[in-house]
């Protein structure tokens, strides 16, 4: 089985994550996308909301979507979220299948920074999705390995035809670029505090959670 992992603060989702889970998946093939809110992100300069009420309104957003699915494993472990702890585990609860973590190209330009980058690597598959025009060409791909960490790049193969890297470990790097929803989880809740609406932004079950709890007022 073919599963997406997708990480993320989720400070609230919207239409742009949903759409961006829906469009990987449908063109790659996934069985399933597993949604996994962080518990801390370290980097991060929002204030977030309590993690157990992020993951509630992934729930209610994903919940008549079959191939959607929601993971409390980083909230469970507690503490700061670490991508490379989160993909540790989930290869021990999927051992048998191919995972494809999922993240936005801003992400990957930093992957260089992150905890264990080129063992992350070796391990699973990679699907970079861009939204935006402003991001890079996601068909430059020599241009794209400079964003890998060093000890990676003398091994990597350039696969244009599938606009993909592949690792000496035989790992993926997809490169796909999607519908253009310029959402921003930000201007979402600076809606709310500002009493703007939000509507057609992100699910209308969502919208009626976050003001039934009077979150981000």
């Amino acid at each position: 089985m073919k599963i997406g992992i997708f990480g993320g603060t989720f400070n609230p989702i919207h239409y742009g994550h949903l759409r961006a889970a829906e469009e990987t998946a449908e063109r790659l093939l996934l069985n399933k996308v597993i949604f996994v809110p962080t518990n801390i992100t370290f980097d991060k300069k929002e204030t977030l909301l309590e993690p157990e009420k992020r993951l509630k309104m992934i729930n209610i957003a994903i919940k008549s979507h079959e191939r959607f699915e929601a993971s409390d494993i980083e909230i469970k472990r507690g503490g700061f979220s670490y991508s490379y702890d989160t993909i540790i585990q989930l290869k021990h609860i999927y051992p048998q299948d191919e995972l494809y973590f999922i993240v936005g190209v801003d992400t990957y330009l930093g992957m260089k920074n992150w905890k264990n980058g080129k063992k992350i690597l070796d391990i699973i598959n990679f699907i970079i999705v861009s939204r935006a025009c402003k991001e890079p060409d996601l068909k430059n791909l020599t241009k794209l390995k400079n964003f890998l960490p060093d000890e990676l790049r003398n091994g990597i193969v350039s696969d244009y035809t599938e606009n993909r890297l592949i690792t000496s470990k035989n790992k993926l790097i997809y490169f796909l670029k999607i519908t253009g929803l310029d959402i921003s989880s930000t201007n979402i809740r600076n809606n709310f505090k500002n009493d703007v609406s939000n509507l057609f932004l992100l699910p209308n079950e969502v919208i009626n959670y976050i003001i039934n709890n009077k979150l981000y007022l």
